[in-house]
């Protein structure tokens, strides 16, 4: 459970993001670059999802007031991080690479819409066996358990190896770093209220973590060749030589990711056996 320790601290940065940047910010690499606009571009409608995901037990979380104020916290970074990434993303669409576009089409295809056949739709389904009550609830925070601790885990990554953003403009480097600090900040938080509150199983943990990772790196994948498509600038005949450079880069980060992720799959995990705040401190 969070205690009053871990305090969660809403900020408001401002980090300059209006100003200049480069079409390939990212080491002058436009696939390291198009790599971190895909999560830029799917981190907003992301996040938003989180918040709607843990708000869905408000009533039931006036009986946990620790836990209670954590998510209010919680739900505060995350509105920020959501804010400043937008920020980013009309940046993006001034170069013409439409990136509001890839995460308005991704918002609507990842969860339930209306007017769109969604991914969300294709695997609630597929869980109702397995969520008896309250299903599409604790499925939809399963999920954001899921991301949350993958979130955690590339925060870590960030956050231990400085080279990983060593190429990065001065104002994209404080962005993610902040970000990575906040998301180890309040990891714990929506796993507490799926053990807690909605007293979710781990089956149900693990089947969010299956579905969770399978469509975040699908669509950061899309969002990928979407940047890829779009950037009239891109050379081509250079995208190997680009490759080589990229690769060893991005090795390092998903691997250390991918590492991290694991203890996850344990039945008595919880996200504070990773003993890591004091690189968000």
């Amino acid at each position: 459970m969070q205690t009053p320790q871990n305090k969660i601290t809403v900020r408001r940065p401002d980090f300059g993001l209006q100003g200049e940047i480069g079409r390939h910010w990212f080491a002058a690499n436009p696939i390291l670059t198009h790599v971190m606009n895909a999560m830029h571009a799917v981190f907003p409608v992301g996040e938003r999802q989180f918040i709607k995901s843990v708000k869905v037990f408000d009533a039931a979380l006036n009986e946990h007031p620790e836990l209670l104020k954590s998510v209010k916290g919680f739900i505060g970074q995350e509105m920020q991080h959501a804010k400043q990434h937008e920020i980013f993303l009309a940046k993006l669409d001034a170069m013409g690479l439409d990136a509001t576009g890839y995460a308005k089409w991704y918002g609507e295809r990842a969860f339930m819409n209306e007017n769109v056949v969604s991914a969300e739709e294709f695997w609630l389904p597929v869980l109702k066996p397995f969520f008896p009550a309250g299903a599409e609830e604790r499925a939809m925070l399963s999920f954001t358990c899921a991301l949350e601790h993958l979130t955690a885990s590339l925060a870590e990554t960030l956050l231990t190896d400085a080279s990983l953003v060593a190429g990065m403009p001065e104002n994209m480097r404080k962005l993610f770093l902040w970000h990575a600090q906040e998301e180890i900040e309040h990891k714990a938080v929506a796993f507490d209220v799926f053990q807690n509150v909605a007293r979710g199983s781990y089956l149900e943990r693990i089947l969010g973590f299956a579905f969770g990772m399978y469509y975040l790196n699908y669509f950061i994948l899309r969002g990928f060749l979407h940047f890829m498509q779009k950037d009239n600038q891109v050379d081509f005949k250079r995208l190997p030589q680009a490759a080589a450079e990229a690769m060893p880069l991005l090795v390092r980060l998903f691997g250390g990711v991918a590492l991290r992720l694991l203890p996850y799959l344990k039945p008595d995990f919880h996200p504070d056996d990773q003993d890591n705040r004091h690189l968000a401190a």
